[in-house]
């Protein structure tokens, strides 16, 4: 019930940023479709925009009442899954430097913390020691491990395998579909995150993983987004032992980001396989410089 509950409030908000972009479907079956649902959570959602006043439903559409607000939506903590929301307690604890190379890590304890069973830890970690980022160790505890400049290789070469693949079949997506919608939000925060640079550069890593995510969630490959999840926190947990020129980095690498978003809603294949492979290649540089 709660996955399923999850899962309402993600599209719901998703609904919201159709409305918004002028993209709103005309009927159950097609707002299912673009949504990625069963046509129940999509007459759901929309039971619940009319509800709220958003929408009416015509004689033959939907007709928009009012353009959604920004407390129309459902909290970010609200709406991501079980996986998310560990890996994302999971990355603040490294980034904070509440983990450490050799750490021990307890799994009733971390499941205890973030708020999960212990069984969804202990996916979660299965799911990272198959990159060795995590060792098993005796007694349902594990250990945080680095790795050495020829795995960073490596695992550079799978991320620019899978998101240049990417590119390729994000370019094919229909003009309705709602990675445009998410695509043009995600431009708007860029845009943000740049003018506030000063004060809020610590945020890039989450904006960097969403970014990398979007990327890789829309080509609906199981084993790319399966790899993505360990990509995005080893990357991150990287990042933060080099803190040389980190406002520079961090401002270079969202203007590259910037710069990969706009090819792609322009609809240009070569501009965003040339930006993509550029902000690949900066993150690899920055990688190899936090392992020396």
């Amino acid at each position: 019930m709660a996955r399923s509950n999850r899962l309402y409030k993600r599209c719901y908000n998703d609904a919201l940023d159709l409305i918004a972009a002028n993209r709103m479907a005309g009927s159950v079956s097609e707002l299912a479709s673009r949504l990625d649902v069963s046509r129940n959570t999509a007459r759901r959602v929309a039971e619940s925009l009319q509800e709220n006043g958003i929408l009416e439903l015509g004689a033959n559409a939907w007709n928009v009442e009012r353009p959604p607000e920004a407390f129309d939506y459902f909290p970010s903590n609200m709406v991501e899954t079980t996986e998310k929301m560990i890996e994302r307690a999971f990355m603040e604890m490294v980034l904070n430097e509440r983990l450490r190379p050799n750490s021990r890590i307890n799994e009733a304890a971390l499941a205890k913390e973030i708020g999960v069973s212990n069984s969804a830890v202990r996916e979660f970690l299965i799911r990272l020691s198959r990159f060795e980022f995590v060792r098993k160790e005796p007694q349902k505890s594990w250990k945080l491990v680095g790795f050495t400049e020829s795995y960073a290789e490596e695992l550079h070469e799978v991320r620019v395998m899978f998101e240049l693949r990417s590119i390729e079949k994000l370019i094919g997506l229909p003009e309705e579909h709602l990675f445009w919608v998410v695509l043009q939000k995600s431009h708007r925060e860029h845009l943000a995150f740049l003018e506030s640079y000063d004060e809020n550069f610590m945020q890039f890593p989450a904006l960097d993983a969403e970014f990398h995510r979007q990327l890789n969630s829309a080509s609906h490959n199981r084993f790319i987004e399966s790899f993505q999840e360990a990509i995005s926190l080893i990357f991150h947990y990287h990042y933060r032992w080099n803190k040389s020129d980190e406002k520079e980095r961090n401002y270079a690498a969202a203007k590259e980001h910037v710069d990969v978003i706009e090819a792609l809603l322009l609809r240009d294949e070569d501009a965003a396989t040339q930006a993509l492979e550029a902000h690949l290649l900066s993150a690899k540089r920055t990688l190899r410089m936090s392992i020396k």
